[in-house]
């Protein structure tokens, strides 16, 4: 198994493991309709570098060259074109006015992933192929993540999970993960069938 930066050839891949790592709230953000679909705009934006959908943001696990695991970080250090590049991606996707609605329907995230400390490395995307699970895959991408963390200076790993995830949560927290705070349920996510997360910790 080797775990590497991704590439643009690995954009199909990585559409859909980011997806599979939270179908619910990625489809009632992006999906507009067949061709404006979540997946569609997944795989477009990853064939570009940057941004938070860009492939160069994210790390792959492979096996026998086929990527079968995702991971990215998510920080308070991103440089300054980050956000830059997210939006462009989004415009060059959907549109003007469809790009307005999905960036007001993101804004629910925020009612339960919080902003990252500054001494935090978060991590996203995190997601292994089912016929991979329980092959020391996502224990191999965490390692990568930590090890990046800890070049960073970083004091503590954190990650959000779905409450209802249980098999995900329960795989964090044999890794060492603790439960810091849970998020209630505001209108907003409410509205997108969004459901309360755990907001998890490991110190480094």
């Amino acid at each position: 198994m080797k775990i590497r930066q991704a590439k643009k050839i690995d954009a199909y891949a990585l559409g859909q493991l980011v997806l599979s790592s939270a179908p619910v709230p990625l489809a009632a953000i992006f999906d507009i309709n067949d061709e404006l679909s979540v997946l569609n705009f997944l795989q477009s934006s990853f064939l570009f570098s940057d941004g938070q959908y860009g492939y160069a943001n994210h790390w792959v696990a492979e096996i026998d060259n086929q990527v079968v695991g995702c991971s990215c970080p998510w920080h308070s250090d991103l440089p300054a074109g980050f956000h830059q590049a997210t939006l462009t991606t989004l415009i060059d996707f959907y549109g003007t006015d469809h790009t307005l609605a999905v960036v007001q329907a993101s804004q629910a995230l925020q009612d339960c992933i919080p902003k990252p400390k500054k001494y935090e490395w978060c991590i996203g995307h995190f997601a292994v192929l089912e016929q991979y699970q329980k092959q020391g895959v996502g224990s191999a991408l965490l390692e990568s993540m930590r090890q990046q963390a800890s070049a960073s200076r970083k004091l503590a790993l954190s990650l959000d999970v779905d409450c209802k995830n249980i098999q995900a949560s329960d795989f964090y927290r044999r890794q060492g993960f603790v439960e810091i705070n849970k998020s209630d349920v505001s209108l907003r996510m409410q509205r997108l069938g969004i459901g309360s997360h755990f907001h998890l910790s490991k110190k480094l």
